[in-house]
């Protein structure tokens, strides 16, 4: 059993950050209904890895959720959703502020049905006036949280680079998961929820840790340094005959064994860099020779020699190498599932190992509106009145394969889950039911689809 056995969630969100955040509440045992529009989540139609219409990217932090595709614009599907509210313990949504109360699923809402509700809302700037309405994504957020500027070779001449994962979204991912385990336990003292506010700008500022210092210490912004450590000498990556791969002497006597492992002893008192602060002095120097001396042996060798001395390293994979080590495959993080297009399916489990409690993957990403007959049986819904739920485009259903049901104008003759106008840059879909550009959130995701989405 895991530890959140019994704790219900419903995900009112697109792109990563949200999404990720439930995806781990799932693995940890809550039961996760995931929202979506007639259209599905954004994600599902993002970036360039499909197989017969399913995304692999929506697949990749999807899994054990059950999907219910609602129009929200439509009374009949609000009134589903504040059903589904009603008897949740935790609410979470990434879309920009006041979105979720112009459709009727804000805190005040839910929380006048449901005074036991953990409402998490994760947006991109928060509520700052100038920003609290303008579109922002995982990209966006790490080029104004400063991490773009600390990425990338030294040099005046560097370019900024974005970070080869969405780290805003995850870590703020991360972080919403801490506090709505967090606002549960509080829960349990008081008999109360709360509302949880989150965004990836400030995340991004709390992730700026040794950076920060550094600022507080010099008054000045630091600089990207390449694979290199800011303040420790040698930390870093080193070409060897074959690959690369990453070293370093996090202290003055970690230095003389390092200088050891490598054959040269006699670089341990060079009056050059004795210390850390003569090596930081004379990084430019050291490195040259430290480059040098790496590129006379492969990776495997390198490896070899420096774990004979307990010294600090690790080869530099991609994550081919990485998922296929011995080491992941030792922690058992990633499971196959089964699912109706996919077939078997590799996804990550969270990486958490409790003494008493299991962690594990529930089951398959689902496909759109897959679950939502279950789902409103589960509410009371007799076939007659689901079908004409169906035919009135207030709900979408699967039925079979990945065969998504035809939804039928709604009563008003608009097609149902259109949007009036088109989205934030490229992204056409509305965001639930029939939104319009004001409502798309802005809170995580790139437009490879590879990070977060919009949130707000």
């Amino acid at each position: 059993m895991g530890p959140l056995e019994g704790i219900k969630v419903i995900e009112i969100a697109h792109w990563l950050v949200a999404p990720y955040c439930t995806n781990m509440l799932s693995d940890l045992g809550a039961e996760v209904v995931k929202i979506e529009p007639l259209t599905g989540d954004q994600v599902r139609g993002s970036g360039s890895y499909f197989k017969d219409g399913e995304s692999y990217l929506f697949a990749a932090y999807n899994h054990g959720k059950r999907s219910v595709s609602l129009n929200l614009k439509e009374p009949e599907g609000l009134q589903i959703a504040l059903d589904l509210c009603r008897g949740a313990d935790v609410i979470v949504e990434n879309y920009r502020p006041g979105t979720c109360d112009k459709l009727g699923v804000g805190y005040e809402r839910i929380r006048e049905i449901n005074p036991r509700i953990v409402y998490c809302s994760i947006s991109a700037f928060g509520d700052t006036p100038e920003y609290a309405r303008r579109p922002g994504m995982d990209p966006i957020v790490q080029g104004m949280g400063a991490v773009m500027s600390l990425t990338g070779e030294a040099g005046a001449n560097g370019k900024p680079l974005l970070v080869g994962v969405p780290v805003a979204d995850n870590s703020t991912a991360y972080m919403a998961f801490g506090a709505i385990c967090a606002a549960l336990l509080d829960r349990e003292r008081t008999g109360k929820g709360q509302r949880v506010q989150l965004n990836l700008i400030d995340t991004m500022a709390f992730n700026l840790s040794t950076r920060f210092g550094q600022y507080v210490a010099t008054g000045r912004s630091p600089e990207p340094m390449g694979s290199q450590h800011a303040e420790v000498v040698p930390y870093q990556a080193f070409r060897t005959r074959d690959g690369w791969l990453m070293a370093g002497a996090q202290t003055d006597r970690a230095w003389r064994v390092f200088c050891e492992a490598i054959g040269r002893p006699e670089l341990a008192d060079h009056p050059d860099y004795a210390t850390n602060r003569l090596r930081l002095a004379h990084r430019e120097r050291l490195t040259e020779r430290l480059d040098a001396v790496f590129a006379e042996r492969t990776t495997e060798e390198w490896c070899a020699a420096l774990a004979e001395h307990n010294v600090l390293h690790g080869p530099i994979w991609d994550v081919e190498q990485l998922v296929g080590s011995d080491l992941i495959r030792d922690h058992g993080i990633i499971e196959n599932v089964e699912h109706s297009v996919f077939g078997s399916l590799p996804v990550l489990r969270t990486p958490i190992r409790f003494s008493e409690s299991e962690v594990a993957v529930q089951g398959p990403p689902p496909l759109l509106g897959e679950h939502t007959r279950e789902v409103l049986r589960e509410l009371g819904y007799e076939a007659a009145e689901i079908e004409r739920l169906v035919r009135f485009g207030v709900v979408n259903v699967r039925d079979g394969r990945g065969a998504q049901r035809p939804t039928a104008e709604s009563p008003a003759g608009a097609p149902a889950g259109t949007m009036a106008e088109p989205a934030v840059g490229s992204m056409a879909e509305s965001a639930v039911g029939s939104m319009t550009e004001s409502a798309i959130s802005s809170t995580s995701g790139t437009p490879t689809g590879t990070t977060g989405g919009e949130t707000a």
